[in-house]
């Protein structure tokens, strides 16, 4: 009896395993169907698993690091621009203290170019060495050469309307002409601009 209990569990394992190899190579069987009418192969059982989860976090690996490069691609295109922005005004910055230096000298120089002018004036009323008018003459017109190639120009006056923008009216005298009324008829000292920008206003004199 003892023998016979032993024979029928041995046989029935037996049936158990064979049952289960004969389940695992029928899915093995539609695994290889699957592949052949896919046209792809595919991995079956666990290990099948197993693969499509590493895939599954190799995907989200690559797409955190796409969003990543994303994030580094806007911040360095934003850096770049607040650089190229801040190389710009510092440019600005620097040509408006450079202009601002140059201006204040030149509009120093101008009371020398007055002097000059009033010398020649002076020495075309007296007799005065034509060697040394001349050699004045040359100065002042040295002074002229190095204003206007530092783009200062001299503001035109006399005749003109009065404006306020550029002219300074500093008295008021009857017109010679009737036409010259509310016109600028004498230049008491004259203004000048640098580049468009005025660097001192004309002293005029108004008729009425």
């Amino acid at each position: 009896m003892k023998k016979k209990r032993e024979n029928e569990k041995f046989e029935e394992g037996c049936a158990q395993e064979e049952s289960q190899v004969k389940q695992s190579s029928e899915r093995e069987a539609s695994c290889e169907k699957n592949s052949m009418e896919n046209g792809e192969p595919q991995e079956c059982g666990a290990e099948g698993n197993a693969v499509e989860e590493q895939a599954g976090r190799l995907d989200a690996d690559l797409e955190a690091l796409r969003k990543e490069l994303a994030e580094t691609k806007d911040r360095l295109l934003r850096m770049t621009a607040e650089f190229d922005n801040y190389r710009k005004r510092t440019l600005r910055e620097r040509g408006e203290l450079i202009s601002q230096a140059s201006g204040k000298t030149l509009e120093a120089l101008l009371p020398v170019v007055d002097d000059f002018d009033r010398a020649l004036a002076s020495c075309e009323k007296c007799d005065t060495l034509p060697s040394m008018v001349e050699g004045l003459e040359l100065i002042r017109k040295s002074l002229y050469g190095f204003l206007k190639k530092e783009g200062v120009e001299e503001i035109e006056a006399k005749g003109l309307s009065l404006d306020t923008d550029v002219h300074d009216a500093v008295a008021k005298t009857p017109a010679p002409e009737e036409k010259l009324k509310g016109k600028i008829v004498d230049v008491v000292r004259k203004g000048y601009k640098l580049r468009g920008v005025v660097l001192r206003h004309a002293q005029v004199v108004v008729g009425e």
